[in-house]
């Protein structure tokens, strides 16, 4: 895909987060309704987007599962490799190395990473994206947790997270494409028709959050924007080059590596307000990610 095609794709995702923020400051969006909506997607509107994925006239093969889930889990696994030494070479403190290292190995797979691969991908990608959420989410709430705590969390790690929404949703969509079951019509425009929420309602829920940051800390320290650099270029391309001489079929790759090019994970900023941890650092990555992300999947378009 072109740089021109998949900035103007990137370009119209911005605009509803924009369209968002705007929405906050005009008082139509609050932290509330926000909670509400997020709430309304992660429980609904993402499980049925996952379902329609799966329910068009032409089904993902059975044997797409099984790939895309084991280079999705060595491609999570390699970033989490890759956040020590860098983590160790920025000469962190202890707590903020914890959350740079999270920051560095967790995109926002479920709220940008669906509409950008079904934008640039088609609605097949949506469920490579689901199936790379099995490992991503078993992940982000055990070793991310720890990142963030420094290993200090008491919390145990909640089986009841594989068994979410989204994640029942993805099994039921590999029982669809395992045994190619088709799906009368009317439950797949239903479900397609409920799924089309989750883009635009997502994205207007990162905007309305961004609004929340004071515009000084938004623009972070140069730590961040190292970070950044890193995050949504260098360890994509180096992900990207590892697939190529890998055996992994490019259809798989291509789809894999925006994913890991993704901004930082809404998941960590919730993560520091449960443990107690400060919020400034990772508020601002995510924020930063997410713009520059407007420009740096597009980057990565070209070498796809």
């Amino acid at each position: 895909m072109s740089f021109i095609d998949s900035f103007m794709q990137m370009a119209v995702l911005f605009l509803l987060v924009i369209v968002g923020f705007l929405c906050n400051r005009c008082k139509l969006m609050d932290e509330q309704f926000d909670r509400r909506l997020a709430a309304l997607i992660i429980n609904l509107t993402a499980p049925f987007i996952i379902l329609a994925s799966v329910m068009g006239d032409t089904l993902p093969k059975r044997e797409d599962i099984l790939p895309v889930f084991v280079a999705g889990t060595l491609a999570l696994l390699f970033m989490v490799a890759v956040s020590f030494p860098v983590t160790k070479l920025m000469r962190l403190s202890p707590e903020e190395s914890g959350v740079y290292k999270f920051m560095y190995v967790f995109g926002n797979i479920n709220f940008i990473g669906f509409p950008v691969v079904g934008s640039l991908f088609g609605t097949e990608a949506i469920f490579y994206a689901s199936v790379l959420t099995i490992p991503f989410n078993i992940l982000v709430f055990a070793l991310g947790v720890l990142f963030i705590t420094q290993g200090k969390s008491t919390t145990r790690f909640n089986w009841r997270i594989l068994f979410s929404p989204c994640l029942t949703a993805t099994y039921l969509s590999i029982i669809i494409v395992f045994f190619q079951i088709k799906v009368p019509h009317p439950i797949a425009q239903c479900s397609s028709l409920i799924g089309s929420i989750t883009i635009p309602g997502s994205l207007l829920i990162i905007g309305s959050t961004l609004a929340g940051i004071p515009v000084k800390s938004m623009f972070g320290s140069p730590r961040i924007y190292i970070m950044c650099l890193i995050k949504l270029l260098i360890v994509p391309a180096i992900i990207y080059a590892i697939f190529l001489i890998s055996p992994i079929d490019r259809k798989y790759a291509d789809v894999l590596v925006v994913l890991c090019a993704m901004p930082v994970a809404s998941y960590g900023t919730m993560l520091c307000l449960k443990h107690g941890i400060e919020t400034k650092t990772m508020a601002q990555g995510t924020f930063m990610t997410t713009l520059l992300s407007v420009f740096t999947i597009p980057l990565l378009a070209i070498m796809l």
